[in-house]
Protein backbone atom coordinates (compact mmCIF):
# COMPACT_ATOMS: atom_id res chain seq x y z
CA UNK A 1 0.00 0.00 0.00
CA UNK A 2 1.44 3.42 -1.28
CA UNK A 3 1.55 5.73 2.27
CA UNK A 4 -0.15 9.51 2.18
CA UNK A 5 2.52 12.03 1.59
CA UNK A 6 3.12 14.96 4.17
CA UNK A 7 1.56 18.07 3.26
CA UNK A 8 2.73 21.59 3.33
CA UNK A 9 -0.13 24.46 3.01
CA UNK A 10 -1.08 27.89 3.23
CA UNK A 11 -3.13 28.72 5.98
CA UNK A 12 -6.68 29.93 5.98
CA UNK A 13 -6.03 33.71 7.47
CA UNK A 14 -8.99 36.12 8.16
CA UNK A 15 -6.54 38.95 8.74
CA UNK A 16 -5.26 38.71 5.48
CA UNK A 17 -8.59 39.96 3.62
CA UNK A 18 -10.07 41.33 6.84
CA UNK A 19 -9.22 45.29 7.89
CA UNK A 20 -11.13 45.24 11.41
CA UNK A 21 -8.54 43.78 13.46
CA UNK A 22 -5.74 44.90 10.91
CA UNK A 23 -2.62 45.47 13.38
CA UNK A 24 -3.48 42.42 15.80
CA UNK A 25 -2.30 39.89 14.01
CA UNK A 26 0.34 38.46 16.31
CA UNK A 27 -1.24 40.01 19.40
CA UNK A 28 -2.47 38.54 21.83
CA UNK A 29 -5.96 39.00 22.40
CA UNK A 30 -5.60 40.84 25.57
CA UNK A 31 -4.15 43.81 23.48
CA UNK A 32 -8.21 44.39 22.67
CA UNK A 33 -9.22 44.77 26.03
CA UNK A 34 -9.24 48.55 25.21
CA UNK A 35 -12.00 48.30 23.51
CA UNK A 36 -14.18 47.42 26.25
CA UNK A 37 -13.16 49.83 28.44
CA UNK A 38 -13.23 52.59 25.63
CA UNK A 39 -16.98 51.66 25.27
CA UNK A 40 -17.80 51.96 28.59
CA UNK A 41 -16.58 55.45 28.98
CA UNK A 42 -18.09 56.14 26.02
CA UNK A 43 -21.16 55.21 27.32
CA UNK A 44 -21.29 56.71 30.54
CA UNK A 45 -19.90 59.97 29.53
CA UNK A 46 -22.74 59.97 27.03
CA UNK A 47 -25.69 59.64 29.47
CA UNK A 48 -23.49 62.13 32.03
CA UNK A 49 -23.93 64.38 28.98
CA UNK A 50 -27.54 63.75 28.46
CA UNK A 51 -28.61 63.22 32.37
CA UNK A 52 -30.09 59.99 31.28
CA UNK A 53 -27.28 58.21 33.77
CA UNK A 54 -29.81 57.82 36.23
CA UNK A 55 -29.42 56.58 40.31
CA UNK A 56 -29.68 53.96 42.29
CA UNK A 57 -32.71 53.88 42.93
CA UNK A 58 -32.95 52.84 38.86
CA UNK A 59 -31.04 49.26 39.56
CA UNK A 60 -33.64 46.76 39.68
CA UNK A 61 -32.44 43.70 37.46
CA UNK A 62 -34.06 41.18 39.46
CA UNK A 63 -37.52 42.78 39.10
CA UNK A 64 -36.94 42.81 35.62
CA UNK A 65 -35.78 40.07 34.87
CA UNK A 66 -38.84 38.41 36.62
CA UNK A 67 -41.47 40.13 34.31
CA UNK A 68 -39.51 39.42 31.72
CA UNK A 69 -39.73 35.16 32.42
CA UNK A 70 -43.85 36.36 33.40
CA UNK A 71 -43.48 36.12 37.30
CA UNK A 72 -45.37 38.21 39.72
CA UNK A 73 -43.51 41.09 40.59
CA UNK A 74 -45.19 43.82 42.96
CA UNK A 75 -43.52 46.91 42.64
CA UNK A 76 -44.81 49.01 39.35
CA UNK A 77 -42.73 49.04 36.49
CA UNK A 78 -42.13 52.92 35.94
CA UNK A 79 -41.80 53.97 31.75
CA UNK A 80 -38.13 55.41 32.82
CA UNK A 81 -34.85 53.73 31.10
CA UNK A 82 -31.92 55.26 32.16
CA UNK A 83 -28.53 53.69 31.73
CA UNK A 84 -28.83 51.90 35.39
CA UNK A 85 -31.98 50.24 34.64
CA UNK A 86 -31.61 49.18 31.36
CA UNK A 87 -30.44 45.78 31.64
CA UNK A 88 -31.17 45.08 27.88
CA UNK A 89 -28.38 47.42 26.58
CA UNK A 90 -25.93 46.33 29.14
CA UNK A 91 -26.27 42.95 27.78
CA UNK A 92 -25.65 44.13 24.75
CA UNK A 93 -22.54 45.85 25.59
CA UNK A 94 -20.99 42.81 26.98
CA UNK A 95 -22.03 40.50 24.26
CA UNK A 96 -20.09 43.57 21.64
CA UNK A 97 -17.12 43.11 23.92
CA UNK A 98 -16.59 39.59 24.07
CA UNK A 99 -17.65 39.08 20.06
CA UNK A 100 -15.02 41.23 19.32
CA UNK A 101 -12.43 39.56 21.90
CA UNK A 102 -13.83 36.44 20.14
CA UNK A 103 -13.52 37.61 17.15
CA UNK A 104 -9.92 38.23 17.15
CA UNK A 105 -9.17 35.04 19.34
CA UNK A 106 -11.23 32.40 16.87
CA UNK A 107 -9.34 34.22 13.83
CA UNK A 108 -5.69 33.52 15.40
CA UNK A 109 -6.87 29.80 15.99
CA UNK A 110 -7.75 30.06 12.25
CA UNK A 111 -4.65 31.50 11.23
CA UNK A 112 -2.47 28.76 12.01
CA UNK A 113 -4.64 25.75 12.31
CA UNK A 114 -4.10 24.00 8.74
CA UNK A 115 -1.12 24.23 8.81
CA UNK A 116 -1.10 22.96 12.18
CA UNK A 117 -2.73 19.68 11.33
CA UNK A 118 -0.28 18.90 8.52
CA UNK A 119 2.89 19.35 10.86
CA UNK A 120 0.99 16.72 13.15
CA UNK A 121 0.05 14.65 9.92
CA UNK A 122 -3.43 15.35 10.63
CA UNK A 123 -3.99 15.68 7.51
CA UNK A 124 -2.10 14.33 4.69
CA UNK A 125 -1.58 14.80 0.89
CA UNK A 126 -4.28 11.90 -0.65
CA UNK A 127 -2.90 9.87 -3.60
CA UNK A 128 -5.93 10.87 -5.24
CA UNK A 129 -8.06 14.22 -5.36
CA UNK A 130 -11.66 13.08 -4.92
CA UNK A 131 -13.64 14.58 -7.57
CA UNK A 132 -17.35 15.05 -7.08
CA UNK A 133 -20.37 17.88 -8.22
CA UNK A 134 -20.06 19.66 -5.04
CA UNK A 135 -16.39 20.76 -5.78
CA UNK A 136 -16.67 20.90 -9.30
CA UNK A 137 -19.43 23.41 -8.87
CA UNK A 138 -17.51 25.10 -6.00
CA UNK A 139 -14.84 25.49 -8.48
CA UNK A 140 -12.53 23.58 -5.88
CA UNK A 141 -10.99 21.44 -8.49
CA UNK A 142 -10.63 24.33 -10.75
CA UNK A 143 -8.27 26.12 -8.05
CA UNK A 144 -6.41 22.92 -7.11
CA UNK A 145 -5.17 21.62 -9.95
CA UNK A 146 -4.09 17.81 -10.97
CA UNK A 147 -1.51 17.35 -8.78
CA UNK A 148 -2.64 15.43 -5.87
CA UNK A 149 0.37 16.10 -3.32
CA UNK A 150 0.02 19.52 -4.07
CA UNK A 151 -3.60 20.40 -4.82
CA UNK A 152 -4.56 21.31 -1.24
CA UNK A 153 -1.93 23.98 -1.12
CA UNK A 154 -2.25 24.81 -4.94
CA UNK A 155 -6.38 25.65 -3.87
CA UNK A 156 -5.62 27.51 -0.41
CA UNK A 157 -2.68 29.49 -2.42
CA UNK A 158 -4.94 30.76 -4.93
CA UNK A 159 -8.19 31.51 -2.52
CA UNK A 160 -6.15 33.53 -0.22
CA UNK A 161 -5.16 35.49 -3.32
CA UNK A 162 -8.32 35.87 -4.33
CA UNK A 163 -9.78 36.60 -0.87
CA UNK A 164 -6.93 39.70 -0.55
CA UNK A 165 -7.96 40.85 -4.05
CA UNK A 166 -11.17 41.81 -3.39
CA UNK A 167 -10.57 42.16 0.95
CA UNK A 168 -11.46 45.99 0.13
CA UNK A 169 -14.53 45.50 -1.45
CA UNK A 170 -15.68 43.15 1.09
CA UNK A 171 -15.52 45.14 4.19
CA UNK A 172 -17.47 47.86 2.49
CA UNK A 173 -19.96 45.38 2.17
CA UNK A 174 -19.68 44.47 5.32
CA UNK A 175 -20.15 48.12 6.28
CA UNK A 176 -22.71 49.12 4.22
CA UNK A 177 -24.87 46.17 5.32
CA UNK A 178 -23.90 46.77 9.06
CA UNK A 179 -25.68 50.54 8.54
CA UNK A 180 -28.64 48.91 6.82
CA UNK A 181 -29.18 46.41 9.48
CA UNK A 182 -28.27 48.58 12.47
CA UNK A 183 -30.95 51.32 11.25
CA UNK A 184 -33.96 48.36 11.14
CA UNK A 185 -33.10 47.14 14.82
CA UNK A 186 -33.12 50.99 15.96
CA UNK A 187 -36.58 51.81 13.84
CA UNK A 188 -37.75 48.76 15.81
CA UNK A 189 -36.48 49.86 19.07
CA UNK A 190 -38.39 52.72 17.72
CA UNK A 191 -41.81 51.30 17.69
CA UNK A 192 -41.48 50.19 21.23
CA UNK A 193 -38.33 48.34 23.06
CA UNK A 194 -39.03 47.36 26.38
CA UNK A 195 -42.12 44.97 25.54
CA UNK A 196 -41.85 42.64 28.14
CA UNK A 197 -41.24 44.81 31.08
CA UNK A 198 -44.51 46.81 30.65
CA UNK A 199 -47.20 46.12 33.02
CA UNK A 200 -49.42 43.63 32.49
CA UNK A 201 -52.60 44.93 33.73
CA UNK A 202 -52.99 47.80 30.93
CA UNK A 203 -55.13 48.12 28.49
CA UNK A 204 -54.12 48.25 24.87
CA UNK A 205 -53.97 51.75 24.60
CA UNK A 206 -51.85 52.25 28.07
CA UNK A 207 -49.78 49.93 27.11
CA UNK A 208 -48.80 51.96 23.68
CA UNK A 209 -48.91 55.17 26.05
CA UNK A 210 -46.43 52.88 28.45
CA UNK A 211 -43.89 52.08 25.26
CA UNK A 212 -43.76 55.21 24.06
CA UNK A 213 -42.73 57.06 27.25
CA UNK A 214 -40.56 54.09 27.90
CA UNK A 215 -38.34 54.55 24.92
CA UNK A 216 -38.60 58.67 25.02
CA UNK A 217 -37.03 58.10 28.98
CA UNK A 218 -34.18 55.47 26.92
CA UNK A 219 -30.62 57.15 27.02
CA UNK A 220 -30.40 56.00 23.89
CA UNK A 221 -33.51 57.41 22.34
CA UNK A 222 -33.96 59.81 19.64
CA UNK A 223 -34.82 62.54 22.26
CA UNK A 224 -31.01 61.75 24.06
CA UNK A 225 -28.21 63.05 21.19
CA UNK A 226 -25.68 61.83 22.67
CA UNK A 227 -26.74 58.68 23.74
CA UNK A 228 -28.49 57.98 20.43
CA UNK A 229 -25.18 58.82 18.88
CA UNK A 230 -23.22 56.62 21.03
CA UNK A 231 -25.51 53.53 20.86
CA UNK A 232 -25.83 53.91 16.87
CA UNK A 233 -22.13 53.93 16.25
CA UNK A 234 -22.18 50.60 18.60
CA UNK A 235 -24.63 49.56 16.85
CA UNK A 236 -22.93 49.22 13.37
CA UNK A 237 -19.85 47.73 15.27
CA UNK A 238 -21.72 44.90 16.82
CA UNK A 239 -23.64 44.18 13.45
CA UNK A 240 -20.05 44.47 11.77
CA UNK A 241 -18.93 41.83 14.01
CA UNK A 242 -21.55 39.22 13.43
CA UNK A 243 -21.01 39.54 9.73
CA UNK A 244 -17.22 39.71 10.25
CA UNK A 245 -18.15 36.50 12.18
CA UNK A 246 -20.54 35.25 9.38
CA UNK A 247 -18.57 36.18 6.25
CA UNK A 248 -15.25 33.89 7.58
CA UNK A 249 -17.56 30.88 8.93
CA UNK A 250 -18.64 30.60 5.59
CA UNK A 251 -15.45 30.32 3.92
CA UNK A 252 -14.17 28.51 6.32
CA UNK A 253 -17.09 26.54 5.40
CA UNK A 254 -15.94 26.46 2.22
CA UNK A 255 -12.07 25.62 3.09
CA UNK A 256 -13.22 22.59 4.91
CA UNK A 257 -15.28 20.95 2.00
CA UNK A 258 -12.17 21.46 0.04
CA UNK A 259 -9.99 19.78 3.15
CA UNK A 260 -12.31 16.39 2.19
CA UNK A 261 -11.60 16.66 -1.60
CA UNK A 262 -8.07 17.42 -1.71
CA UNK A 263 -6.75 15.88 1.59
CA UNK A 264 -7.22 12.75 3.55
CA UNK A 265 -7.28 12.17 7.59
CA UNK A 266 -3.97 11.32 9.63
CA UNK A 267 -3.23 11.44 12.80
CA UNK A 268 0.12 11.74 15.50
CA UNK A 269 0.21 8.10 16.27
CA UNK A 270 2.81 9.61 19.37
CA UNK A 271 -0.18 11.90 20.89
CA UNK A 272 1.95 14.68 21.86
CA UNK A 273 -1.18 16.81 22.19
CA UNK A 274 -3.13 14.59 23.74
CA UNK A 275 -5.79 14.23 20.39
CA UNK A 276 -3.68 12.39 17.88
CA UNK A 277 -2.95 15.87 16.27
CA UNK A 278 -6.14 16.84 15.99
CA UNK A 279 -6.37 19.84 18.69
CA UNK A 280 -5.76 22.61 16.61
CA UNK A 281 -9.21 21.86 14.71
CA UNK A 282 -10.90 20.90 17.99
CA UNK A 283 -9.76 24.32 19.42
CA UNK A 284 -10.66 26.64 16.36
CA UNK A 285 -13.99 24.41 16.40
CA UNK A 286 -14.83 25.57 20.18
CA UNK A 287 -14.44 29.17 19.01
CA UNK A 288 -17.31 28.68 16.18
CA UNK A 289 -19.67 27.30 19.21
CA UNK A 290 -18.72 29.83 21.41
CA UNK A 291 -19.56 32.33 18.82
CA UNK A 292 -22.73 31.08 17.82
CA UNK A 293 -23.63 30.57 21.68
CA UNK A 294 -22.87 34.29 21.57
CA UNK A 295 -24.96 35.63 18.69
CA UNK A 296 -28.01 33.39 19.85
CA UNK A 297 -28.39 35.07 23.42
CA UNK A 298 -28.11 38.54 21.51
CA UNK A 299 -30.62 37.14 19.28
CA UNK A 300 -32.54 35.88 22.13
CA UNK A 301 -32.47 39.31 24.18
CA UNK A 302 -33.74 41.34 20.98
CA UNK A 303 -36.50 39.14 20.51
CA UNK A 304 -37.58 38.82 23.93
CA UNK A 305 -37.64 43.25 24.46
CA UNK A 306 -38.81 43.85 21.05
CA UNK A 307 -41.99 41.81 21.01
CA UNK A 308 -43.35 39.95 18.36
CA UNK A 309 -45.09 43.16 16.57
CA UNK A 310 -41.39 44.53 15.85
CA UNK A 311 -39.99 40.72 14.54
CA UNK A 312 -39.92 42.08 10.61
CA UNK A 313 -36.89 45.02 11.91
CA UNK A 314 -34.60 42.03 12.40
CA UNK A 315 -36.12 39.39 10.83
CA UNK A 316 -32.57 39.24 8.51
CA UNK A 317 -30.42 38.95 11.35
CA UNK A 318 -32.37 35.61 12.47
CA UNK A 319 -32.40 34.48 8.89
CA UNK A 320 -29.09 34.62 8.66
CA UNK A 321 -28.42 33.14 11.95
CA UNK A 322 -30.71 30.27 10.69
CA UNK A 323 -28.67 29.45 7.51
CA UNK A 324 -25.66 29.92 9.04
CA UNK A 325 -25.68 27.97 12.57
CA UNK A 326 -26.57 24.60 10.81
CA UNK A 327 -23.71 25.04 8.18
CA UNK A 328 -21.05 26.25 10.50
CA UNK A 329 -21.48 23.51 13.03
CA UNK A 330 -23.04 20.07 11.16
CA UNK A 331 -20.90 20.95 7.89
CA UNK A 332 -17.89 20.35 9.83
CA UNK A 333 -19.40 17.20 11.52
CA UNK A 334 -20.39 15.75 8.68
CA UNK A 335 -16.86 15.96 7.15
CA UNK A 336 -14.86 15.01 10.14
CA UNK A 337 -17.42 12.31 11.08
CA UNK A 338 -15.44 9.49 9.92
CA UNK A 339 -11.93 10.54 10.92
CA UNK A 340 -11.49 7.87 13.49
CA UNK A 341 -12.83 4.79 11.32
CA UNK A 342 -10.32 5.89 8.60
CA UNK A 343 -7.31 6.28 10.39
CA UNK A 344 -7.76 3.12 12.69
CA UNK A 345 -8.60 0.97 9.80
CA UNK A 346 -5.53 3.02 7.80
CA UNK A 347 -2.90 2.06 10.27
CA UNK A 348 -3.99 -1.36 10.80
CA UNK A 349 -3.91 -2.62 7.23
CA UNK A 350 -0.20 -0.94 6.66
CA UNK A 351 0.75 -2.71 9.81
CA UNK A 352 -0.68 -6.02 8.61
CA UNK A 353 1.86 -5.06 5.19
CA UNK A 354 4.73 -5.19 7.01
CA UNK A 355 3.62 -8.63 8.62
CA UNK A 356 3.03 -9.55 5.59
CA UNK A 357 6.00 -8.18 3.87
CA UNK A 358 8.65 -9.49 6.19
CA UNK A 359 6.71 -13.05 6.04
CA UNK A 360 5.75 -13.34 9.24
CA UNK A 361 3.21 -15.68 10.03
CA UNK A 362 1.17 -14.87 13.41
CA UNK A 363 0.30 -18.16 14.38
CA UNK A 364 4.09 -18.93 14.06
CA UNK A 365 6.41 -15.88 14.68
CA UNK A 366 4.42 -14.89 18.02
CA UNK A 367 7.49 -12.89 19.42
CA UNK A 368 8.07 -11.44 16.70
CA UNK A 369 4.71 -10.16 15.84
CA UNK A 370 3.70 -9.57 19.62
CA UNK A 371 4.58 -5.75 19.00
CA UNK A 372 2.66 -5.30 15.67
CA UNK A 373 -0.16 -7.40 16.90
CA UNK A 374 -0.06 -5.26 20.02
CA UNK A 375 -0.07 -2.03 17.90
CA UNK A 376 -3.28 -3.19 15.64
CA UNK A 377 -5.02 -3.58 19.12
CA UNK A 378 -3.80 -0.10 20.26
CA UNK A 379 -5.57 1.81 17.07
CA UNK A 380 -8.43 -0.22 17.25
CA UNK A 381 -9.24 1.24 20.50
CA UNK A 382 -7.76 5.00 20.19
CA UNK A 383 -10.78 7.64 19.88
CA UNK A 384 -9.92 10.06 17.73
CA UNK A 385 -12.37 13.24 18.16
CA UNK A 386 -11.44 16.03 15.75
CA UNK A 387 -14.05 18.35 16.64
CA UNK A 388 -13.63 17.46 20.14
CA UNK A 389 -17.34 17.09 20.93
CA UNK A 390 -18.70 14.50 23.37
CA UNK A 391 -22.85 13.34 22.04
CA UNK A 392 -24.14 15.76 25.13
CA UNK A 393 -22.34 18.61 23.72
CA UNK A 394 -24.09 17.90 20.41
CA UNK A 395 -27.99 18.13 21.73
CA UNK A 396 -27.17 20.71 24.09
CA UNK A 397 -25.91 23.07 21.23
CA UNK A 398 -28.46 21.69 18.62
CA UNK A 399 -30.71 22.82 21.25
CA UNK A 400 -29.47 26.05 22.39
CA UNK A 401 -28.50 26.71 18.74
CA UNK A 402 -32.54 26.17 17.92
CA UNK A 403 -33.72 28.67 20.55
CA UNK A 404 -33.72 31.69 18.42
CA UNK A 405 -35.29 30.55 15.86
CA UNK A 406 -38.21 28.92 17.72
CA UNK A 407 -38.24 32.11 19.99
CA UNK A 408 -38.56 34.25 16.62
CA UNK A 409 -41.09 31.71 14.87
CA UNK A 410 -43.25 31.94 17.94
CA UNK A 411 -43.07 35.44 18.30
CA UNK A 412 -44.43 35.66 14.68
CA UNK A 413 -47.09 32.71 14.40
CA UNK A 414 -48.20 33.08 17.81
CA UNK A 415 -47.86 36.23 19.00
CA UNK A 416 -45.43 35.26 21.65
CA UNK A 417 -45.06 38.05 24.35
CA UNK A 418 -42.45 37.07 27.25
CA UNK A 419 -43.52 38.52 30.40
CA UNK A 420 -47.03 39.77 29.66
CA UNK A 421 -50.27 38.29 30.67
Amino acid sequence: MKNSSTLRTVDFDPFAFTFILKGFERRHTSALLWFPVTMAIAIIAATVIDGTFGSISDVRPVQDAARVLGLEVEDASPPSFPLLRDTYSWFQAATIAAGLLLLHHQWAMMSRCLSSLADNGAIVAPQTIKSSPLSRALRIDRLAGDDPELAFSTFMTRLMEKLSAIAPWLSAAKLLLAVVLSRLLMLGQEQGLFQSLAPSDLSDAARQAWLEEAYRSWWAGTDHVAGHVVYSVLAVIAIFIILSFQVVGFLAVYVIVALHHLTSPGADWTNRDGRYGWSPLGATFRTVIWANALLAATLINVVVYLGAHNYKWILGLVVLYAIAMPLFVFVPWLVFRRVQDTVRRRRASRIADVIQAQGLDVNHHIAETATLLAEIERCHNVRIKPLSLRPVSWSTLTLFGALPIVLAAAQIFFNLRLGAQ
